[in-house]
């Protein structure tokens, strides 16, 4: 009987991997050239199939909370870039995957791509972490030479120069002891054939499960697309890019197969080993990521539109004021949760959150006594 119900167990998760999706994100935006721009974000995640394979069955918690506790947590996350939401929801699919969709207007669309303030604003806690943390934005806007509208979003070099911060502020605390992460070429070596035989064994799987993964950002833009790097050009001011689970797969695959993994790992352990302050530390990163990122963006170094400056794509003002008039008040009744971390019980930083002032005792006037007849 209980072979029979491991089975069965077994066979429900393959058939919810092959049935649902594991994770969707699909985000839509327009930009216009003064940076304002309007976004829908819609993204669908469903951990049940994870859970039951990792054993913990079909009525396992999300260990990200409740449906409504993640919708609060991402508007809050969201708050400082957003002038007006539009639309916050969450829902059930028939598939049972969680769908959130997220809707709105912000007077810089590049500020959806700052990591610090995402993070300064998801809890007291993590505020206190980022305000010591470097500047961490993924997308950028500038004009060029010529006066053209250039959007990028972070490469190899971006990302290093985060990182560069990032080791510079661990040095100041001069905690290290260095010798802590000794491993050879060949111990790593021997790991990695170890675990190729697993790897194979669980890829069909995988493959499976992420089968409809998928990450896409289309955007259009007040003006005409000059230049495109890695957005595919879909019209003549609208762009898309898509990474989905079977690249995601092949991703995995190079790692694995990549016959120079052990030198690299080890190199990159071994410039750790000497601290933050090392200067081996920033090349083998270097090293180790560069092939990564070039898988995820199709081989350029980073995403980048040049654009041609235009009419704007919409009417900012007029939108943000519609916007806030026409706020439902379920929408209104969110955001005020989002405003307090303390308004829903669980959520990060809500242990933290300042506590009503308790009020002052009533003053407790004695009786006069009576005064003794002479």
């Amino acid at each position: 009987m209980k072979k029979f119900t491991t089975v069965a167990a077994l066979g429900t998760a393959f058939l919810s991997l092959s049935t649902t999706s594991c994770f969707k994100n699909e985000n839509k935006s327009t930009v216009n050239a003064d940076g304002s721009g309007k976004f829908t974000t819609v993204m669908e995640l469903n951990l049940a199939p994870i859970m039951s394979m990792m054993g913990g069955g079909a009525g396992a918690s999300n260990p990200l909370g409740d449906n409504r506790s993640m919708l609060v947590n991402m508007i809050r996350a969201m708050n400082p870039s957003v002038d007006a939401w539009t639309d916050a929801k969450v829902e059930t699919t028939k598939a049972g995957a969680t769908k959130i969709t997220l809707s709105g207007l912000t007077k810089d669309f590049t500020a959806s791509g700052d990591l610090k303030k995402a993070l300064s604003s998801a809890s007291p806690d993590l505020a206190e972490k980022a305000s010591a943390m470097p500047d961490m934005k993924m997308v950028n806007s500038t004009k060029d030479a010529s006066g053209n509208w250039v959007i990028s979003m972070a490469g190899v070099d971006e990302m290093m120069t985060m990182f560069g911060a990032l080791q510079a502020e661990a040095a100041k605390e001069d905690s290290f002891t260095p010798g802590q992460m000794n491993v050879t070429e060949e111990e790593i070596e021997t790991k990695i054939a170890e675990f190729r035989p697993t790897y194979d064994q669980f890829k069909p799987m995988a493959a499976m499960m992420l089968k409809d993964m998928s990450i896409t950002s289309e955007m259009e833009v007040g003006g005409e697309i000059l230049e495109s790097a890695v957005f595919k050009k879909t019209g003549p001011n609208k762009v898309s890019w898509t990474f989905s689970g079977e690249q995601l797969i092949d991703m995995v695959d190079g790692i694995v197969n990549d016959k120079a993994l052990p030198k690299k790992v080890a190199k990159l352990a071994a410039a750790f080993n000497e601290g933050p302050n090392s200067e081996k530390v920033g090349p083998a990163l270097r090293e180790f990521i560069s092939p990564l990122i070039a898988d995820i963006y199709g081989g350029a170094a980073s995403p980048k539109l040049v654009i041609k400056p235009g009419a704007a794509s919409f009417d900012y003002a007029a939108e943000v004021a519609k916007a806030k008039a026409n706020q439902s008040p379920e929408l209104k009744k969110l955001l005020e949760e989002a405003a307090n971390p303390a308004s829903l019980p669980g959520l990060p930083g809500a242990e933290n959150a300042p506590e009503a002032a308790p009020k002052a005792p009533s003053k407790v006037v004695p009786p006069t006594p009576k005064k003794k007849a002479a």
